[in-house]
């Protein structure tokens, strides 16, 4: 018999995270989103992240991964599962996803009406915390890719219950060539949520050839 595990989350924060998880298949360790037993959740495609608080995830202080040895305890639900769980659940979606593992050690995504089983992604999720950056104390302008802006968005849209008119809720502190901290409005608006945050990437184009406005014009 194994000890069984239940961890709640609640639906915003898994969506917000499926918006940066990886879908390269040479990185599958990033094709999921990692319950990190430090009490978070995290997910990263290499060039932007989500994490958000997780208070039940420090039920898996004694769950890793069977290699390395250094690997950060948790488990990383595969993005296939939750996206299976999503579509299986229909209207009957809920608040929360629950992550449990039952007594045979079987691991299985509640969501809504669905029961869905999944193996956890066997590889060592990188530790995204090194890369959460500190807000500057002055914006250095930068250049983003836009395909991540618009997924920002879809951030800020999956932590306000999927509203369109929430997809510019959200602040990019530009900080030049390094990361840059993305927080989110608070309920009320007036200020942001503590309990999430993402980070973005730049674009680093040193060299690119300048744009010739006299030839454009001149055109």
């Amino acid at each position: 018999m194994t000890d069984t595990i239940q961890i709640s989350i609640p639906a915003g924060f898994i969506d917000a995270a499926m918006c940066a998880v990886s879908k390269e298949e040479t990185r599958y360790y990033l094709k999921g989103v990692f319950i990190d037993a430090r009490g978070f959740i995290a997910a990263t495609n290499g060039h932007m992240a989500f994490a958000a608080r997780c208070n039940d995830a420090y039920k898996l202080a004694d769950v890793k991964p069977t290699y390395p040895n250094d690997a950060l305890p948790g488990v990383i639900v595969p993005s296939d599962a939750i996206l299976q769980a999503g579509k299986a659940a229909g209207r009957s979606k809920g608040l929360c996803y629950v992550i449990e593992r039952d007594a045979q050690g079987l691991w299985w995504i509640l969501y809504g009406n669905a029961r869905i089983h999944f193996a956890p992604v066997d590889g060592s999720f990188p530790d995204w915390a090194r890369i959460i950056p500190f807000a500057p104390d002055a914006l250095a302008a930068a250049h983003f890719n836009p395909l991540y802006i618009g997924k920002l968005g879809d951030m800020a849209k999956a932590l306000r219950d999927g509203k369109k008119d929430a997809a510019s809720l959200f602040k990019l502190h530009q900080n030049g060539e390094d990361p840059a901290l993305v927080t989110f409005a608070s309920e009320d608006g007036k200020g942001q949520r503590n309990d999430c945050c993402g980070v973005l990437m730049p674009m680093r184009e040193k060299g690119a050839s300048a744009f010739d406005r006299d030839a454009f014009i001149a055109s």
